[in-house]
């Protein structure tokens, strides 16, 4: 039997053979990827360039309704390379945007991989909601070439390829730094709370006290407020009676932001995975008593009316050596 080289193997070949004779550029050469090495979970955050755009692309002719940017955050987990791409998970899609002076919630996650035989190739492809809205798949397609070098990200994904009527997000985001990650802790006094609130008669469950951890993140600084994104909610509701590790766990990211034009507020907005519930938002409304870097804020889903569950958050940053000495505990 006569073996035949595979189809690609003489391309490699001749590849191999430019790049020793030097007669390929350095930059096209860069272009020829390796595999990346799987790492843990990444904390990334958008870059001022990205945007939300919703209206008509060609070739329809409405215009474009809505364009603003976005700002926010997500997790890349650690990648999977099966020899030719290597695919990373996203989660905790924490985005919002600020459309017709309201700022509105992003959420959601997917896939990114990059990768590639001859030439560097990528594709991000996220289940978002946008708002309200329902579940929709948004996808860059497979790229090549890339915008910026990874671990920096640069794709516009999209509901319908950017055709006609559309959903559009230019997508660009890098890692954060590590000495804008703030690690918080919980405190003795935050409660969750279940039942019945204000005047509807259903019985009102016990505070439960809760354990925890979450981080802030730097997003950005105007006239009036300081704004963070929260990432890696990891709380766990005990029984009053027990710290054990069995309980109702909490899992979620969200914003805080603080500051005000006459006197200090503070808003708290999370999306929580409460046990196997659904994402859920909760939120506390702007709220005045502002101690920052400490953060005590009451967070619900219906605003403690009727039937709600409530979390009394109390927290301080934890000692480590990635918080700035200005959020650290005294």
């Amino acid at each position: 039997m006569i073996c035949r080289p595979h189809k690609h193997l003489f391309g490699i070949i001749a590849l191999v053979a430019a790049v020793a004779a030097g007669t390929i550029p350095a930059a096209a050469q860069s272009t020829v990827p390796t595999a990346p090495t799987a790492s843990g979970p990444v904390i990334y955050r958008l870059d001022k360039e990205s945007t939300f755009q919703r209206g008509c692309f060609a070739p329809c002719l409405c215009p474009v309704m809505e364009q603003a940017p976005m700002r926010g955050t997500f997790i890349l987990g650690g990648g999977v390379y099966d020899g030719l791409f290597t695919t990373y998970k996203v989660s905790d899609v924490n985005w919002v945007v600020a459309l017709n002076g309201t700022d509105v919630r992003i959420t959601g996650g997917g896939t990114y991989r990059i990768g590639g035989e001859f030439a560097v190739q990528q594709e991000l492809a996220l289940d978002l909601q946008v708002g309200d809205d329902p579940v929709q798949k948004f996808d860059s397609g497979l790229i090549t070439g890339s915008k910026v070098p990874f671990p920096a990200i640069s794709l516009t994904i999209s509901i319908h390829g950017q055709t006609c009527f559309d959903t559009v997000l230019n997508v660009s985001a890098s890692p954060v730094p590590p000495d804008q990650i703030h690690p918080y802790r919980l405190l003795d006094g935050t409660t969750f709370q279940r039942g019945c609130f204000g005047a509807c008669a259903c019985a009102l469950g016990p505070k439960q006290p809760v354990i925890g951890t979450f981080s802030l993140v730097d997003l950005e600084t105007n006239s009036l407020f300081t704004e963070f994104a929260v990432v890696n909610v990891r709380w766990l509701v005990t029984s009053t009676s027990s710290t054990t590790a069995s309980g109702l766990p909490i899992r979620g990211f969200g914003t805080y932001r603080f500051g005000g034009e006459f006197a200090l507020q503070q808003r708290l907005s999370l999306d929580l995975l409460v046990g196997t519930e659904p994402l859920t938002h909760y939120d506390s409304g702007l709220q005045s008593g502002v101690a920052f870097p400490r953060i005590d804020s009451l967070i619900s889903i219906n605003g403690g009316v009727c039937l709600d569950t409530l979390i009394d958050v109390h927290a301080a940053p934890r000692r480590s050596t990635t918080v700035r000495p200005s959020l650290m505990e005294p």
